[in-house]
């Protein structure tokens, strides 16, 4: 029984091996085609995560060290101005996350492509957002993930692994309001 050949090979390269075509890798020693695949191990280098959180702040990828609040947006780093926990006149102590302004998360609506996900961190414990935050957060179309500051950031940088579009808004992991 003989076979039939559908496909002839192309001609051969200067190794004597058929030249590779839109269909088939002949030759392994020239560039691959493109397969339309890529490996989800290999990480970007130029990705910004948190490296270690610290009591007062967080080392980054850059190698770089920023105290007190950050937000991460699309590989940028940003130092948030919120007021430090302070007691109230009766004693009790609030997370500064309560107490802040949406106009300090208006560029999450500005950059582009805007993040799917703005993952929070609230210091030692979790810590819910304002309410006017929260609002503001929704109407824009983006979903909040509540943790304490160490999981946030851990999460945050799982999530830009896998190549999702992540935010991250952490206070350093000593506050515990």
């Amino acid at each position: 029984m003989s076979r039939r050949r559908d496909h002839q090979l192309p001609e051969a390269n200067e190794s004597g091996r058929p030249r590779n075509d839109e269909r088939y890798q002949y030759d392994f020693k020239e560039p691959l085609l493109d397969a339309g695949i890529s490996n989800m191990f290999q990480v970007d280098k130029n990705m910004l995560t948190v490296v270690e959180t610290l009591s007062t702040g967080f080392r980054l990828s850059t190698g770089q060290t920023v105290y007190g609040p950050l937000l991460v947006v699309n590989n940028e780093a940003f130092m948030l101005k919120i007021p430090p926990p302070c007691p109230d006149s009766t004693g009790k102590v609030t997370n500064p996350l309560q107490l802040l302004d949406p106009e300090a998360l208006v560029v999450l609506n500005a950059v582009t492509p805007r993040p799917e996900l703005l993952v929070v961190g609230g210091g030692a414990h979790i810590s819910p957002l304002s309410s006017a935050a929260r609002e503001y957060l929704t109407s824009i179309g983006l979903s909040v993930e509540l943790a304490n500051t160490r999981h946030a950031s851990s999460t945050f940088n799982t999530l830009c692994e896998e190549g999702r579009n992540a935010a991250l808004l952490v206070l350093p992991a000593g506050v515990s309001a």
